[in-house]
């Protein structure tokens, strides 16, 4: 089985895969979400892409991805067909950007997207296209007319292309009964590939108490795909790894004022290791539960991923750890190394 994790393009999350070892590169496609187009900066948005076709090819060199242009417009509200400098759209601009750096791309669109996303998606070189359909965004009864909108406005209008189809749940609390569903219903789609991306890892660390590594929650993300397999033995797996959000979405954050923070993933468990406050000695209190997570049966050994081993260099005091990106970064990496093996 392939993994497909959701992962942003941010130095942390790219540097969870960056740093990943080759085989476990030969057993992923990422889905990568677009950069995200500042409102201060939509009069000039390409500048936000300028460097990247060769950022991701230091990055990810030759490792097939899915990237998702939808992100882009987080901030700035509607998909407005923005045009550059020479007359192109986001998504040929960010095409022509990917193929000058001989990237391995795969376009993706989602089943709402505006017939220039469709269109511009569609006109693209890539003879596959991955279409992702939000499902935690609408209720069952939606998805019958959902489906004929898929097939009849972007399926049917490249018969030559081959279609991924990612059912995305995120971590919405929704039943079992729902998915298998929703798989059942989409699965008549004429596709190449189906995927099941959904999460049960918290988004923040606001579980935790300061200065613990604890147990969060189960992996029950993981456990509804191997139950769903039994009735769609080619279903994939993609999740949203254990990304946290943001602590510094706001311009006001005192950085002293904050924890550091690490998701470390088990077999059937999702952990948090939670500093005490920056101002509080926070970086002193991370190395010791760095030391915790090493001495612990959950520990794989510095030697199972780039993650692991920052863990332990941290532990011994050889790494120091003192921002939030760098924990992220290794607890995503971990989670991939692992998940893939699972898979």
């Amino acid at each position: 089985m392939t993994y497909y994790p959701i992962l942003k393009i941010s130095n942390a999350e790219i540097g969870a895969l960056e740093n990943l070892k080759s085989e476990t590169k030969e057993l992923i496609v990422p889905i990568l979400e677009s950069k995200v187009i500042s409102e201060i900066k939509v009069d000039q948005w390409w500048t936000t892409f300028r460097t990247l076709g060769q950022y991701l090819k230091n990055k990810i060199g030759e490792m097939k991805f899915i990237y998702d242009f939808s992100s882009a417009f987080e901030k700035i509200g509607e998909f407005h067909e923005l045009k550059d400098e020479n007359g192109f759209d986001l998504v040929q601009h960010c095409i022509k950007k990917m193929e000058e750096a001989r990237l391995n791309y795969v376009p993706c669109l989602h089943f709402d997207s505006p017939q220039w996303i469709i269109d511009s998606v569609l006109q693209s070189t890539s003879d596959e296209v991955a279409i992702r359909i939000r499902c935690h965004d609408f209720n069952s009864p939606m998805e019958d007319l959902i489906r004929e909108r898929v097939t009849e406005k972007i399926i049917n209008l490249a018969p030559h292309k081959k279609f991924s189809i990612i059912i995305d749940f995120n971590n919405s609390p929704i039943s079992y009964n729902r998915i298998e569903t929703s798989l059942q219903n989409f699965s008549k789609i004429n596709y190449n590939i189906l995927v099941l991306a959904l999460t049960a890892c918290p988004e923040d660390a606001n579980k935790a108490l300061p200065n613990t590594f604890s147990l969060i929650c189960a992996r029950d993300d993981l456990k509804t795909y191997y139950q769903l397999r039994k009735e769609f033995p080619h279903l994939q797996f993609g999740d949203y790894t254990v990304r946290l959000k943001s602590d510094f979405e706001g311009t006001d954050i005192n950085y002293y004022n904050t924890y550091l923070k690490l998701f470390y993933s088990s077999e059937d468990d999702y952990y948090i290791a939670k500093s005490t406050l920056l101002d509080r000695n926070g970086i002193e209190s991370f190395i010791g539960l760095c030391q915790e997570i090493i001495e612990s049966d959950l520990y794989k050994g510095p030697d199972f991923s780039h993650g692991d081993k920052a863990i332990k260099d941290c532990a011994e005091r050889v790494l120091a750890i003192t921002n939030h990106s760098k924990p992220i970064e290794f607890g995503i990496n971990h989670h991939i190394e692992l998940t893939a093996r699972q898979l």
